[in-house]
């Protein structure tokens, strides 16, 4: 049901966005602009996000290896695109650690040691795509107070949100119980503004996830040059990742903007958006583009540029990932029939 609920959402979101595009913009012109578009370019963009995955892919082969968790590259591959299908379909990116975790203990995996490594790998990610956005931040922030006014608060919120998540990783790192001390004061607040009804059942559940973070921490403590290769393999996943929308903006034909310029905007913008509750952003994600690149792209652009880089950043990956965990539920359950007969 809650699956189901999920891709209704989606596909209302995903319709909306097209009726506003639609309603707002001149579309007899988009034909005339793909003849005009740098095809060099546009492949290079999808290059990227190709790129971006083949990067999670070895951050997961590099991290199955340290725990001990056969497979190959390719299986590694499988599970990235797994994990970025679902979570381009669940709100807050929920679904696409589960999804993996799944996968891996079907491919044989311990269920603890399954929720170690993507637990360890959302706590690298996180703290990599924090202080990338936040350094990007203090880079540009003469240019955000000058061009893109509007967008101020929402990345500024972003990026303390994010902050105050890191704050609490490296809070595990040196206090658990502290951090236990923190959320059960929230609860007790929570409940008494009637906004939490039964207190010790989430406290049960924060236990759990404590205990699993706990177990992923002591990981990172133990093997620290393995801990420092993946942070710095996630700094260079997420700029492939944000390049995206450079090669863009030269496909349609232009280049005046510097790259880490574009590259600085697209981390923000990540940021700004990160918080907000529909699948894959949608919605939020197309109305920041336009917030934070009206300066760079002309008005008669934007709109197309916005359409090529939304395409590329999250509906290609939803029919990569989508085909991709498709096959693998096929195959699974070809595997279980042969079994049973």
């Amino acid at each position: 049901m809650k699956k189901t609920l999920n891709y209704i959402i989606l596909i209302t979101l995903i319709g909306l966005t097209v009726w506003l595009l639609i309603n707002n913009n001149d579309l007899s012109v988009f034909p005339q602009l793909i003849v005009k578009t740098n095809k060099t370019f546009l492949l290079l963009a999808f290059l990227s996000m190709v790129l971006f995955w083949t990067c999670d892919a070895y951050i997961i082969y590099k991290m199955k290896s340290t725990l001990n968790i056969g497979g190959s590259f390719g299986s590694a591959f499988k599970l990235a695109m797994i994990g970025q299908y679902y979570s381009a379909i669940t709100p807050f990116a929920t679904g696409g650690q589960p999804a993996q975790v799944y996968s891996l203990v079907n491919d044989g995996a311990q269920v603890g040691t399954a929720s170690s490594l993507m637990v360890t790998k959302l706590l690298i990610y996180q703290i990599a795509v924090t202080f990338y956005s936040i350094f990007m931040f203090l880079v540009k922030f003469s240019f955000l107070s000058q061009r893109a006014k509007l967008s101020l608060p929402f990345v500024i919120t972003g990026c303390l949100f994010n902050f105050i998540a890191v704050l609490l990783i490296i809070g595990l790192f040196y206090n658990e119980e502290l951090i236990r001390k923190i959320f059960y004061k929230f609860f007790i607040i929570g409940y008494k503004l009637k906004l939490i009804k039964d207190t010790e059942k989430l406290k049960d559940k924060l236990n759990t996830h404590l205990s699993d973070y706990k177990i992923s921490i002591d990981n990172i403590k133990k093997d620290k040059k393995s801990s420092l290769i993946l942070i710095i393999a996630t700094f260079i996943q997420l700029t492939f990742y944000f390049s995206i929308t450079y090669f863009v903006y030269l496909a349609v034909g232009f280049s005046k903007a510097r790259y880490l310029d574009i590259i600085a905007i697209q981390s923000l913008h990540y940021m700004a958006v990160s918080l907000m509750p529909t699948p894959g952003t949608v919605g939020a994600a197309e109305g920041g583009f336009y917030i934070l690149y009206n300066s760079i792209f002309p008005k008669n652009i934007i709109t197309f540029a916005m359409v090529l880089w939304r395409f590329i950043d999250y509906y290609f990956g939803i029919i990569v990932g989508g085909t991709v965990s498709l096959v693998d539920f096929i195959l699974r359950k070809s595997n279980k029939v042969k079994h049973v007969v």
